[in-house]
């Protein structure tokens, strides 16, 4: 009998072997500024089997990896929002011969914040870097890491609130994800959490919106699933999106005086100003376009004299011929403001 082995046969035999040699993987350092900080002091310690993997998504072990939530580091290390850092796996020990992970575990790597006052738990973790699969150069983020000695260097978003969170590396290698755990436990994906403790200074103030970890991954998920031993040219990396600064929404600001104004900006502001009243409530909306065009100014004022009345102004820039008022949005061509000021008892 003849038998033909092929590429991907031979790299799923392979991984099965290397799944078997416990070929797994640990954050090991951290070089924030220069400063090198490594295990337990500011990365939270670890227990004898360190750098075992998670295989169960829905695990309270997905967290900050095994033993993670119960243990806490030395110290929490000082670091300018807007800064890279450099995180650090290795497989066996923090030696530059150690081989970071096995050439088998190909996969994304992930990074996400929380604050630490939550240690991991709810809806507060936002991602603030990914990389996955680079078809240009036939990349996964394991090769770029196992190339450059474990290291991998990620940013600070620049505008997050000062205070301390938690920072969680994660790996996820893909060599068994043709199968659904949930279907078989003895495959799926594998998952190296890990978590350290640093304090971020700066000036700024976002709090991105967070997600549940456990909670973001479910074993059936695009990127989860995923078969390595198939022709493919791209991945889709699971989880939310990465937290880009300055995308955090900010919240209405509501006065003493009961009166709440939402505000949307553009370019140039529009400036509209109503009469004061008494024991009423005022939404203001002043929004304004990117187009500034020199053109007529048409005003329109209804003003009722009951109690109950409703002040309605209209401010409209039209482009060339009068129109009747519409409502601008965000990359509309014509430059027209609608404005509404209302007034109830």
């Amino acid at each position: 009998m003849k038998t033909t082995f092929t590429f991907s046969s031979a790299l799923a035999l392979f991984a099965g072997l290397a799944s078997v040699a416990n070929a797994h993987t640990y954050l090991s350092k951290l070089n924030i500024a220069g400063t090198q900080y490594d295990e337990g002091v500011c990365i939270r310690p670890y227990p004898s089997n360190r750098n075992f993997p998670v295989k169960d998504p829905s695990s309270s072990d997905m967290t900050c990896g095994v033993g993670g939530l119960s243990s806490t580091a030395a110290k929490t290390c000082p670091v300018a929002a807007g800064s890279k850092i450099t995180v650090e796996w290795h497989h066996d020990n923090a030696s530059d011969s150690d081989d970071v992970i096995d050439i088998t575990h190909m996969g994304p790597c992930l990074v996400y914040m929380a604050p630490l006052s939550s240690n991991g738990k709810g809806d507060v973790w936002f991602k603030v870097f990914e990389d996955g699969y680079d078809a240009s150069s036939n990349q996964w983020c394991v090769n770029k890491i196992r190339a450059n000695h474990g290291k991998l260097d990620i940013t600070i978003p620049s505008d997050i609130k000062a205070g301390d969170y938690l920072l969680r590396t994660e790996v996820i290698a893909l060599h068994e994800s043709d199968t659904d755990y949930a279907s078989n436990s003895a495959r799926g994906s594998q998952y190296y959490p890990n978590c350290a403790q640093v304090s971020v200074t700066g000036s700024g103030a976002a709090v991105p919106v967070g997600h549940a970890i456990p909670g973001i991954y479910k074993t059936n998920s695009p990127g989860i699933i995923f078969d390595l031993y198939s022709s493919y040219n791209s991945y889709p990396i699971p989880g939310p999106a990465v937290y880009v600064a300055g995308s955090a929404a900010p919240a209405p600001v509501v006065s003493s005086s009961s009166e709440t104004e939402y505000t949307t900006t553009t370019a140039a502001a529009v400036t509209t100003t109503a009469a004061t009243t008494t024991s009423s409530s005022v939404e203001s909306y002043s929004a304004t376009t990117s187009t500034t065009v020199t053109s007529a100014v048409q005003s329109y004022a209804t003003t009722s004299t009951t109690e109950s009345s409703s002040v309605e102004i209209y401010s409209n820039t039209i482009a060339q011929t009068p129109a009747a008022p519409i409502s601008s949005a965000p990359g509309s061509h014509h430059s027209t403001v609608t404005v509404y000021v209302n007034k109830c008892h």
